[in-house]
């Protein structure tokens, strides 16, 4: 209940103190710190109206709960533990709190790690306990925001320290207008993205292999020739089954492969190529200097190589007839291939169009079909 109103209340107040924050999804863990509960509670609350008034999304505290079972002894405090409970959360911050209560004042301390970047930063200060939800919002809104802290005086404490001679006084109401911080200058591109898998979110790099650079693959499908040659008898429709090595050189979705296939059901016939595709991310979108995607993936490919086919059937004495020898062709092909990724290491595909065409002596032979399968990455 503390944290789910501690992730409500904290957005209000940095909507107000840093309308340029985006609104994103924070896991805020449990404050700790004293002995006394009810200090811990209202830290928690006041930093929930915050994270309410700038637009966050809380993550739910059973997805939290569940994270922090992850944890050795079920405190996250380290870079480490923060980027595991931000992984399987599929959360942008993480937020950890840490409060020491006095008489009047407590002694709050905010952690928080950014995901696409991996950094951590923290701010402290005394909160006065009658100005306590002003002031955690502006510990929010220089702690929350993708250029982090930056260098120099953080806002309270430029309104702490004696004006200067020849500062302009506070206005007749008796409030200080803080200069706005210097924004630093923007983070890197960076080398992640958070995938939203069905089978759980997780931050890999790049966006189609996911690190894992080599796969293996098996399809089944259809394919009916659409052009045959001179003379050609029987069903011109075949039942496939293809096999494929990959290899994924680089972070732009380029992809090497081996493979072959044949006719399980149909014309005897059967090929080996090799080929390359580029396998793009239509929902890839930039956020905060990384990137958020659904893990469908698709793209052209080219194949190149050997077309093996029975030649012409020989009838014999008693009118048997007798298959020819195998005859070798050049095959060239194209697909559009599809992917969807369930997780880094399992991926189903499908192989569309699957065009075909197998220069001969007699003419040409132009097949087209589609085939669908599943694949594995390492």
């Amino acid at each position: 209940m503390i944290r789910r109103a501690l992730s409500c209340a904290a957005a209000a107040a940095l909507t107000a103190l840093a309308p340029a924050a985006l609104a994103d999804r924070v896991a805020v863990l449990p404050a700790r710190g004293g002995t006394d509960a009810a200090a811990r509670s209202a830290a928690e609350a006041e930093v929930a109206r915050g994270l309410a008034a700038l637009g966050h999304t809380p993550v739910p505290d059973g997805a939290i709960a569940a994270a922090l079972k992850g944890v050795a002894d079920g405190v996250a405090d380290t870079a480490d533990e923060f980027r595991a409970v931000g992984a399987q959360t599929g959360a942008d911050w993480v937020l950890a709190g840490t409060v020491e209560p006095a008489v009047t004042t407590t002694r709050v301390e905010l952690t928080a790690y950014l995901a696409s970047t991996g950094r951590v930063e923290s701010v402290a200060r005394e909160v006065d306990q009658g100005q306590a939800t002003r002031q955690t919002q502006e510990m929010l809104a220089v702690l929350l925001r993708p250029e982090g802290i930056g260098i120099g005086e953080l806002p309270w404490e430029r309104a702490a320290r004696p004006p200067s001679a020849g500062a302009p006084p506070p206005s007749e109401g008796g409030t200080v207008v803080l200069p706005p911080v210097p924004a630093a200058p923007a983070a890197p591109p960076a080398s992640e993205v958070l995938m939203a898998y069905p089978l759980g979110p997780e931050r890999v790099w790049p966006a189609y292999s996911g690190g894992r650079r080599f796969a293996v693959s098996a399809a089944l499908g259809a394919a009916v020739a659409a052009a045959r040659l001179p003379g050609a008898s029987g069903s011109a429709a075949s039942l496939v089954g293809t096999a494929r090595v990959a290899y994924a050189p680089g972070d732009r979705g380029f992809e090497l492969f081996a493979g072959g296939g044949g006719n399980l059901v149909g014309p005897f016939a059967g090929w080996i190529e090799g080929g390359a595709r580029l396998m793009l991310t239509p929902g890839l979108t930039p956020h905060e200097g990384a990137w958020r995607a659904f893990p469908l993936h698709v793209g052209p490919a080219l194949h190149l190589g050997a077309f093996f086919r029975s030649g012409a059937g020989v009838v014999g004495p008693g009118g048997a007839t007798y298959r020819g020898d195998i005859e070798v062709h050049p095959v060239l092909g194209a697909s559009i291939d599809v992917a969807l990724a369930l997780g880094p290491s399992v991926q189903l595909e499908a192989q569309l169009g699957n065009l075909r065409w197998v220069p001969t002596g007699d003419g040409s032979l132009f097949l087209v079909g589609a085939a669908l399968g599943a694949g594995a990455r390492f």
